[in-house]
């Protein structure tokens, strides 16, 4: 059967709801207890330092370039929004997230997840020409799904470097392969500069291998015939270079290249076993609010000592038709076929300005419940994302006034009915997976009703959107399209 991300047909549906809850749930706890640093997934993109312990948020922006190893792919293009938190012992860096379990001057050891971005599907959306895959493409009819991964890494510290081994297990039963890791690295650091050269071994496992290189045979055509690849290697090397331009400013350059054995060669969906890639990142380091909530010595931690003020958040509201922009612009509706979610966010405040505008940044973690009025089953959807709000208003001393605006990630549990069918009309992709925007404005009701008591509660309007970045990112699944909620709110901050 061709792999289909619609559907699944080697799980009963029960069990795949059970299956996808927990897969939400899971993935909304890795990203809301946070935990950073390696985005091995995407591009080998090493833009932290390894020994940076430091506590610090960052966002930023990665565009990668790529030859790929697939027949007719040639050269290939990511764009993708980059976070990250480097703790002493939660971390994540965008797509890998996990825990510090060992960490001193001769070893570490962390567990980890990963979100492994080696997917292609049948409805790629090609930024140069617009167009799904031809007729004639190798891959025309073949879809493989990115799937996330979780694992264990055992590092050595030595005055040669770092030396690591590593295994992953698919925890998504998408591939349901391993694989085994081996790497060497070492970093040299000269003022503002970082120099990171390293190498790399990988073996994937005959299912993982299989399942992206190979050919199934109810894939298999005249130009196509079935392969199965087996176990496999692959070797890498490459080297990073980070510069701190000025404060809170990151600039990394990534350079890489990856051949893979002759196993791969053969299979007629590969086209090249050498894959050379070059990758620019740019990162933002937050202000550093991090005042300790318990004084007298303690040291400052973002999760448990930690005293910025949090809130709260309950929201209800209707799925709309209406494009996010025009949202904004006021044309706010709801679409008549009864959909919508209730959603409970909690937010932490990070920063009070952001590249030096009076605009404070939070960092929010949510779990909305979908309701799809029986066109499928109700479902879960986790979110994470960093919002930057603004309230200094003229008139915020009589009626406090909050505009934000959120950028983040979105995993829902099933693909909302609405994103669903825009899809199948334009023969396009769905994901699971999916960037997450969010604009908001809301007002003290404490102000409004003259009740100091409620000062801190603000009452609003917000739109929840998912949408795939105008097909420009792998790691969404080069969707094109996407939903929106129109939502009215209660926030209560907690100083």
């Amino acid at each position: 059967m061709i792999f289909n991300p619609m559907f699944d047909g080697n799980v009963r549906p029960a069990a795949r709801a059970r299956h996808r809850v927990a897969l939400a749930a899971g993935l909304l706890g890795g990203l809301a207890t946070l935990a950073a640093g390696r985005a091995y997934s995407f591009g080998d993109s090493r833009q932290l330092d390894p020994e940076d312990r430091s506590g610090n948020w960052s966002l930023g922006l990665a565009y990668h370039h790529w030859d790929s190893v697939y027949a007719g792919e040639g050269r290939r293009t990511d764009f993708l929004p980059t976070f990250a938190y480097t703790g002493k012992r939660l971390f994540l860096d965008s797509t890998d997230f996990g825990w510090h379990v060992i960490d001193d001057k001769r070893w570490q050891v962390d567990l980890f997840a990963s979100y492994f971005l080696k997917g292609y599907n049948d409805h790629s959306f090609f930024n140069d020409t617009g167009q799904v895959r031809r007729e004639d493409d190798l891959l025309k009819g073949m879809e493989r799904q990115n799937a996330l991964e979780g694992g264990v890494e055992i590092t050595r510290k030595t005055a040669w470097g770092r030396f690591g081994a590593e295994f992953r297990h698919d925890i998504d039963k998408v591939h349901k392969g391993s694989e085994l890791r081996a790497r060497w690295a070492k970093v040299f650091r000269y003022d503002k500069w970082q120099m990171e050269p390293w190498a790399d071994w990988q073996r994937l496992s005959a299912s993982k291998a299989d399942y992206y290189f190979g050919v199934r045979e109810n894939e298999a055509s005249s130009e196509r015939p079935a392969y199965a690849v087996g176990d496999t290697d692959r070797w890498g090397a490459g080297i990073a270079f980070r510069y701190t331009a000025w404060d809170q400013h990151h600039l990394t350059l990534n350079l890489s290249y990856h051949r893979d054995n002759d196993e791969l060669s053969d299979s007629p969906v590969v086209a090249d076993t050498a894959t050379p890639s070059a990758q620019f990142t740019y990162r933002y380091e937050l202000g550093r609010l991090r005042a300790p909530k318990r004084r007298g010595g303690n040291e400052y931690n973002f999760f448990t000592n930690n005293g910025n003020p949090i809130s709260a958040r309950l929201a209800y509201g209707c799925t709309t038709e209406t494009k996010f922009n025009t949202i904004v612009r006021g044309e706010i509706n709801c679409r008549d076929d009864g959909t919508g979610l209730a959603s409970v966010f909690v937010g932490r405040k990070l920063a009070d300005d952001v590249f030096t505008l009076p605009m404070e940044v939070w960092i929010y973690g949510g779990l909305a419940r979908r309701f799809e009025n029986n066109l499928q089953d109700d479902f879960f959807e986790g979110v994470l994302a960093l919002k930057a709000l603004y309230r200094r208003f003229p008139w915020s001393e009589n009626v406090e006034t909050r505009i934000g605006l959120g950028h983040g990630l979105s995993y829902a549990d099933h693909v909302p009915n609405l994103e669903r069918t825009k899809a199948e009309d334009r023969n396009r992709r769905i994901s699971h997976l999916l960037n997450y925007l969010e604009f908001s404005i809301d007002v003290s009701v404490g102000d409004v009703f003259r009740a100091e008591r409620l000062r801190h509660l603000f009452f609003g309007f917000a739109v929840h959107h998912r949408s795939g970045n105008f097909a420009s990112a792998n790691l969404f699944g080069n969707v094109y399209g996407g939903s929106n909620v129109n939502t009215l709110y209660l926030e209560w901050e907690f100083k």
